[in-house]
Protein backbone atom coordinates (compact mmCIF):
# COMPACT_ATOMS: atom_id res chain seq x y z
CA UNK A 1 0.00 0.00 0.00
CA UNK A 2 1.28 3.29 -0.95
CA UNK A 3 2.04 5.71 1.89
CA UNK A 4 -0.25 9.61 1.55
CA UNK A 5 0.49 12.46 3.23
CA UNK A 6 -2.59 12.91 5.73
CA UNK A 7 -3.41 16.54 6.57
CA UNK A 8 -2.40 16.22 10.36
CA UNK A 9 0.60 14.40 9.62
CA UNK A 10 4.09 15.77 9.90
CA UNK A 11 7.10 15.30 7.17
CA UNK A 12 8.78 12.65 8.97
CA UNK A 13 5.77 10.17 9.89
CA UNK A 14 5.48 9.92 6.02
CA UNK A 15 8.58 9.75 5.44
CA UNK A 16 8.86 6.61 8.06
CA UNK A 17 6.03 5.57 6.94
CA UNK A 18 7.31 5.36 3.39
CA UNK A 19 10.39 4.20 3.60
CA UNK A 20 9.05 1.43 5.85
CA UNK A 21 7.25 0.46 2.75
CA UNK A 22 9.96 0.80 0.36
CA UNK A 23 12.43 -1.70 2.65
CA UNK A 24 9.28 -4.29 3.36
CA UNK A 25 8.62 -4.26 -0.66
CA UNK A 26 12.27 -4.29 -1.62
CA UNK A 27 13.50 -7.12 0.81
CA UNK A 28 16.32 -4.16 2.04
CA UNK A 29 17.03 -3.80 5.64
CA UNK A 30 18.35 -0.41 6.80
CA UNK A 31 19.60 -0.45 10.53
CA UNK A 32 17.03 1.89 12.83
CA UNK A 33 19.88 4.71 12.65
CA UNK A 34 20.45 5.36 9.30
CA UNK A 35 16.46 4.89 8.98
CA UNK A 36 15.89 7.81 11.62
CA UNK A 37 19.07 9.75 9.38
CA UNK A 38 17.04 9.16 6.18
CA UNK A 39 13.48 10.85 7.53
CA UNK A 40 15.39 13.54 9.30
CA UNK A 41 17.25 14.29 6.13
CA UNK A 42 14.45 14.03 3.58
CA UNK A 43 12.51 16.22 6.06
CA UNK A 44 14.65 18.75 6.58
CA UNK A 45 15.25 18.67 2.26
CA UNK A 46 11.91 19.32 1.94
CA UNK A 47 11.54 22.22 3.54
CA UNK A 48 14.90 23.78 2.37
CA UNK A 49 14.96 22.46 -1.58
CA UNK A 50 17.20 25.20 -2.72
CA UNK A 51 20.28 23.85 -0.64
CA UNK A 52 21.00 21.22 -3.48
CA UNK A 53 19.98 23.37 -5.98
CA UNK A 54 21.81 24.13 -9.19
CA UNK A 55 23.49 27.33 -7.56
CA UNK A 56 24.95 25.54 -4.94
CA UNK A 57 28.65 25.23 -5.02
CA UNK A 58 30.04 22.03 -6.84
CA UNK A 59 30.05 19.24 -5.19
CA UNK A 60 34.10 18.21 -5.56
CA UNK A 61 34.88 21.86 -4.51
CA UNK A 62 32.33 21.81 -1.74
CA UNK A 63 33.90 18.13 -0.42
CA UNK A 64 38.24 19.54 -0.50
CA UNK A 65 36.35 22.44 1.19
CA UNK A 66 35.03 19.98 4.01
CA UNK A 67 38.70 18.15 3.88
CA UNK A 68 40.89 21.16 4.71
CA UNK A 69 39.06 22.20 7.86
CA UNK A 70 39.34 20.41 11.20
CA UNK A 71 37.67 18.49 14.27
CA UNK A 72 34.10 19.15 14.36
CA UNK A 73 34.09 21.92 11.49
CA UNK A 74 35.63 19.09 9.34
CA UNK A 75 33.04 16.65 10.52
CA UNK A 76 29.62 18.91 9.87
CA UNK A 77 31.31 19.94 6.80
CA UNK A 78 32.11 16.54 5.73
CA UNK A 79 27.98 15.96 6.61
CA UNK A 80 26.81 18.48 4.51
CA UNK A 81 28.55 17.00 1.64
CA UNK A 82 27.26 13.62 2.04
CA UNK A 83 23.90 14.81 2.61
CA UNK A 84 24.04 16.67 -0.75
CA UNK A 85 25.28 13.72 -2.58
CA UNK A 86 23.18 11.29 -1.41
CA UNK A 87 19.86 14.23 -1.99
CA UNK A 88 20.96 14.51 -5.46
CA UNK A 89 21.56 10.40 -5.84
CA UNK A 90 18.38 9.39 -4.57
CA UNK A 91 15.96 12.46 -5.27
CA UNK A 92 17.24 14.14 -8.60
CA UNK A 93 19.34 12.21 -10.07
CA UNK A 94 18.52 13.41 -13.12
CA UNK A 95 19.55 16.97 -12.50
CA UNK A 96 23.47 15.82 -13.25
CA UNK A 97 22.43 14.87 -16.62
CA UNK A 98 23.53 17.98 -18.46
CA UNK A 99 26.77 18.27 -16.58
CA UNK A 100 30.09 16.77 -16.49
CA UNK A 101 29.37 14.29 -13.85
CA UNK A 102 27.79 10.83 -13.74
CA UNK A 103 25.87 9.72 -11.04
CA UNK A 104 28.97 7.10 -10.09
CA UNK A 105 30.99 10.13 -9.11
CA UNK A 106 28.44 12.23 -6.77
CA UNK A 107 27.65 8.58 -5.46
CA UNK A 108 31.87 8.24 -4.65
CA UNK A 109 32.09 11.82 -3.26
CA UNK A 110 29.13 11.04 -1.27
CA UNK A 111 30.62 7.57 0.08
CA UNK A 112 33.95 9.25 0.70
CA UNK A 113 32.50 12.13 3.15
CA UNK A 114 30.67 10.03 4.90
CA UNK A 115 33.30 7.51 5.37
CA UNK A 116 35.90 10.31 6.68
CA UNK A 117 33.09 11.24 9.15
CA UNK A 118 33.29 7.83 10.09
CA UNK A 119 36.85 7.27 10.73
CA UNK A 120 37.53 10.46 12.37
CA UNK A 121 34.61 9.68 14.95
CA UNK A 122 34.59 6.06 15.35
CA UNK A 123 31.61 4.69 17.69
CA UNK A 124 29.72 6.75 15.05
CA UNK A 125 28.05 3.06 13.06
CA UNK A 126 25.66 5.22 10.98
CA UNK A 127 28.55 6.93 9.00
CA UNK A 128 29.88 3.65 8.41
CA UNK A 129 27.02 2.21 7.40
CA UNK A 130 26.29 5.14 5.20
CA UNK A 131 29.30 5.86 3.93
CA UNK A 132 29.45 1.49 2.99
CA UNK A 133 25.78 1.01 1.58
CA UNK A 134 25.66 4.73 0.08
CA UNK A 135 24.17 2.97 -3.23
CA UNK A 136 21.40 1.06 -1.82
CA UNK A 137 20.45 4.47 0.95
CA UNK A 138 20.33 6.18 -2.33
CA UNK A 139 17.99 3.42 -3.79
CA UNK A 140 15.60 3.81 -0.80
CA UNK A 141 15.74 7.44 -1.03
CA UNK A 142 14.78 7.39 -4.93
CA UNK A 143 11.70 4.70 -4.31
CA UNK A 144 10.63 6.44 -1.57
CA UNK A 145 10.16 9.64 -3.54
CA UNK A 146 9.33 7.60 -6.47
CA UNK A 147 6.52 5.70 -5.84
CA UNK A 148 5.07 6.32 -9.17
CA UNK A 149 6.44 3.81 -10.96
CA UNK A 150 6.48 4.68 -15.11
CA UNK A 151 4.56 3.17 -17.52
CA UNK A 152 6.62 3.57 -20.08
CA UNK A 153 8.93 1.18 -20.96
CA UNK A 154 11.35 2.55 -23.24
CA UNK A 155 11.63 5.89 -20.64
CA UNK A 156 12.13 3.52 -17.75
CA UNK A 157 14.42 1.03 -20.06
CA UNK A 158 16.69 4.33 -20.73
CA UNK A 159 16.72 5.19 -16.77
CA UNK A 160 17.69 2.00 -15.52
CA UNK A 161 20.56 2.03 -18.31
CA UNK A 162 21.54 5.38 -17.00
CA UNK A 163 21.51 4.60 -13.32
CA UNK A 164 21.48 1.58 -12.90
CA UNK A 165 19.09 1.08 -9.97
CA UNK A 166 17.69 -1.97 -9.03
CA UNK A 167 14.48 -1.10 -8.64
CA UNK A 168 14.03 0.07 -12.12
CA UNK A 169 15.17 -3.36 -13.00
CA UNK A 170 12.73 -5.47 -11.08
CA UNK A 171 10.20 -3.06 -12.26
CA UNK A 172 11.36 -4.09 -16.27
CA UNK A 173 11.55 -7.81 -15.09
CA UNK A 174 7.98 -7.52 -14.05
CA UNK A 175 6.77 -6.07 -17.03
CA UNK A 176 8.14 -9.23 -19.18
CA UNK A 177 11.72 -7.26 -20.50
CA UNK A 178 14.92 -9.31 -20.40
CA UNK A 179 18.20 -6.92 -19.15
CA UNK A 180 21.76 -7.88 -20.32
CA UNK A 181 23.27 -7.74 -16.71
CA UNK A 182 26.38 -5.77 -18.59
CA UNK A 183 23.88 -3.71 -19.73
CA UNK A 184 25.20 -4.10 -23.32
CA UNK A 185 23.06 -2.73 -26.26
CA UNK A 186 21.84 -5.73 -27.30
CA UNK A 187 18.36 -6.44 -27.05
CA UNK A 188 17.22 -9.59 -26.59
Amino acid sequence: MKPSLAPTQSLAAYFYEAIGVVQDRGGTHLSDDVEAYLVHLLSCYATRTGVAGRKSEALATEYLSACSHSGTSRSLALRQVGDRALFITGVVPRSIDRTPVNLRYVRSIGSSAYGQISQGNRGLAVFDELAEQFEAIGEVISETIDNEPSHNLLELYERWRRFGHSADAQRLADSGVLLDPDRSDILQ
